[in-house]
């Protein structure tokens, strides 16, 4: 029984997410705000770009779980809707790694056919270069060494890239409890 299942009354993994995306999305859009030539805010631009790819991976791995399941009378249940990933790390490639076989497969495939990135590369690598920085570009001011290897370039297009791989995602839900 997966652990999940065993922590609350009702679980449902829909792939992607739909709450996951819409808050990847969000961050999506702020970067893309941000990133205009001349603003001023590359660093929120920054996080913003890593924090959508960082949620576009968890939508693909997140449970909707209800807590405090109660029952109300007449056939009425309810209790608090909430979304538990996989994982909390900010890590990318940590997110990656626990994601189904199959996600995975469509992911490196995807980027495989993209032509943006060089060749022999794997999704999985291109994740590795941005893993602590979320981390440490809002610390940039005490160590800037993240923040000079981003290539921004690189970066709006993985973020791109990432939101086209998991909308082109077939749906998937499954009601585990």
């Amino acid at each position: 029984m997966n652990d999940i299942t065993s922590r609350y009354d009702y679980v449902k993994k829909e792939v992607p997410d739909p709450q996951v995306k819409d808050v990847a999305d969000q961050f999506f859009d702020a970067a893309e705000i941000l990133w205009v030539p001349d603003s001023g805010v590359l660093i929120p631009a920054i996080i913003n770009s890593v924090l959508a790819i960082e949620l576009y991976l968890k939508s693909l791995n997140a449970y909707s779980v209800i807590k405090n399941l109660e029952d109300y009378g007449d056939g009425v249940r309810g209790g608090i809707v909430t979304v538990e990933p996989e994982t909390s790390r900010h890590e990318l490639t940590k997110i990656f790694d626990v994601l189904e076989g199959g996600i995975k497969n469509a992911l490196e495939t995807a980027f495989a056919r993209s032509s943006i990135f060089k060749s022999g590369a794997s999704f999985r690598d291109c994740l590795s270069t941005y893993d602590d920085v979320f981390i440490k570009v809002r610390y940039v001011y005490e160590d800037s060494s993240s923040f000079r290897r981003v290539n921004i370039v690189d970066l709006q297009q993985l973020m791109k890239l990432t939101r086209s791989i998991v909308e082109s995602l077939p749906r998937k839900t499954v009601v585990l409890k």
